[in-house]
């Protein structure tokens, strides 16, 4: 049976750990980008290894374009082709609007936007010419509502949906399918804060009253990338635990 090659950015931890291990399970060849996180993904390749895959681990900052094109071409070099890219690295930071610095902004901009279309400018010409590929962005709900002193975040997430819809347009002719996962508040090391107060009340928020689970956001992502997800053009999936309806 043929296996699927699928890349991930940002792997090494929360959700793109999670996924991850998800595409391991399946056995696949797995193209894992990391920045500082690399020990995680020693046991994720062991895991695809296990299950009859692969796993190539590469470091870049995926703010870096020239990087996020190496990573991508030697994933094709690795396993011949590449069926599933996952871009999921991202950073987020609260700052009122007013006291926002640029190089923070344009930090923000340059991963969660910037390393996204890096990524699939770099993936797009071997999918479209074998007519077959899954493109899965990681968004964000507050790209959809926004929220007070998130602005970088937000207007860069919000980007990230908006890249979605245009490419998605562009390549479902050629049997390329991009769409979005908006995830709501999940406990991973980007939003948990030190504090219990904080914690709380951001729980409080959730209609379900709790964080959401990195494995529960990689699950969409897995249903988008595989047979579920096969009239997916251009969708933002949200699971967000009812704070965006």
């Amino acid at each position: 049976m043929k296996k699927n090659v699928v890349a991930v950015t940002g792997a090494g931890r929360g959700i793109g750990l999670a996924t991850a291990k998800r595409f391991a399970r399946q056995g696949a060849l797995l193209a894992l980008n990391y920045e500082n996180s690399k020990d995680a993904l020693e046991e994720v390749a062991a895991l695809a290894r296990e299950f009859g895959g692969d796993a190539l681990l590469f470091q870049a900052d995926v703010a870096n374009h020239r990087e996020v094109e190496a990573f991508i071409a030697e994933a094709e070099a690795r396993f011949g082709r590449l069926d599933v890219l996952v871009n999921n690295a991202g950073i987020l930071h609260s700052v009122a609007t007013a006291d926002e610095s640029w190089e923070r902004f344009e930090r923000t901009m340059a991963v969660n936007l910037g390393g996204t279309f890096a990524a699939i400018r770099a993936a797009l010409p071997g999918m479209v010419s074998r007519r077959s590929g899954r493109i899965v962005n990681v968004g964000s709900e507050l790209g959809l509502i926004g929220f007070a002193s998130y602005a970088s975040y937000c207007a860069s997430k919000g980007a990230v949906i908006a890249l979605t819809k245009a490419v998605a347009k562009e390549v479902a002719p050629a049997n390329v399918l991009v769409n979005c996962v908006a995830p709501g508040p999940v406990e991973t090391h980007m939003l948990v804060h030190d504090t219990v107060e904080f914690n709380d009340a951001t729980r409080e928020q959730v209609p379900l009253k709790r964080f959401g689970q990195p494995d529960e956001i990689a699950a969409v992502i897995e249903f988008l990338a595989g047979p579920g997800g096969s009239f997916m053009v251009g969708q933002v999936v949200s699971p967000n635990g009812g704070t965006a309806i």
